[in-house]
Parts: structure tokens; sequence; C-alpha cells
């Protein structure tokens, strides 16, 4: 079952926002940051600057989300009412 991530990597100067689908679930950082790097090697990443002023002595920071895209694959997400139709 393939898997959607929300990836968001900040630096000093800039940032960068991508969507990330994997076969494989994301559990531990390790798996985070090896999907991240070969994702990384593979595409050509939009950046921008970073209006966050992050100043953090690693250098960067990664933050990831899975993504639901809202599908009734495990039953019904929102039922229909008068007031949706």
């Amino acid at each position: 079952m393939t898997s959607k991530y929300k990836i968001q990597i900040f630096t000093e100067k800039l940032q960068t926002s991508f969507i990330l689908e994997t076969e494989s679930s994301m559990i531990t950082i390790g798996q985070v940051h090896k999907e991240i790097i070969d994702y990384l090697g593979k595409n050509s990443i939009n950046w921008e600057p970073n209006k966050l002023n992050y100043t953090g002595k690693g250098g960067f920071y990664i933050t990831y989300e899975e993504v639901k895209d809202g599908s009734r694959q495990h039953g019904v997400v929102r039922s229909e009412t008068e007031a949706r139709i």
C-alpha cells in the first residue's frame, strides 16, 4: 500500500515542502531520512527563502506528516446530509 507524506525542510536561509509517496511506512527517523535523501537525489526541489529565521545548531530541521486523501478506503469519511446537498 502506498503512503503519502508531506515533508518540510527548513535551513537557516531556505525552506522547501513536497509530497513523498512510498511503499514503506516511515516509522523511525532513520527510515524518514533515507526516503528523503533518496527523493532529494532524484528530483528537482524548489527551494524558497526561509522567513522563519531558523537559527538552530544542527543547520536544518525536518517535519513530516502522513497525508490522507479523504477517500472511503476505510469507511465513510463524511456522511451526506441535507445541509451538504
